[in-house]
């Protein structure tokens, strides 16, 4: 059963990364872009090469680092991330 659960709603549109964790948070975890936006949001591990996420995106990542992550969107693009540790 997980100890702790994380859920955070990111609002896009700024230009710059956000991350998903400002702190190392090693967990579970499920991305998604929400079905809404209005474009695409780039997903980045480790600041590698982006990865380009449609509307209704998503994927589950098993024993990451969120603060790892970071997703980037225009103006009205949501990302919300569901997780629990392990």
């Amino acid at each position: 059963m997980p100890a702790n659960v994380y859920m955070l709603s990111i609002a896009l549109g700024a230009g710059a990364y956000v991350k998903l964790a400002e702190v190392s948070t090693v967990m579970t975890a499920t991305l998604i872009a929400s079905a809404k936006n209005p474009g695409n949001v780039n997903v980045r591990f480790r600041g590698g090469t982006p990865a380009t996420w449609p509307p209704g995106a998503m994927a589950t990542f098993e024993g990451v680092d969120l603060a790892e992550f970071e997703v980037q969107g225009a103006a009205g693009n949501l990302v919300l991330v569901v997780g629990s540790t392990r």
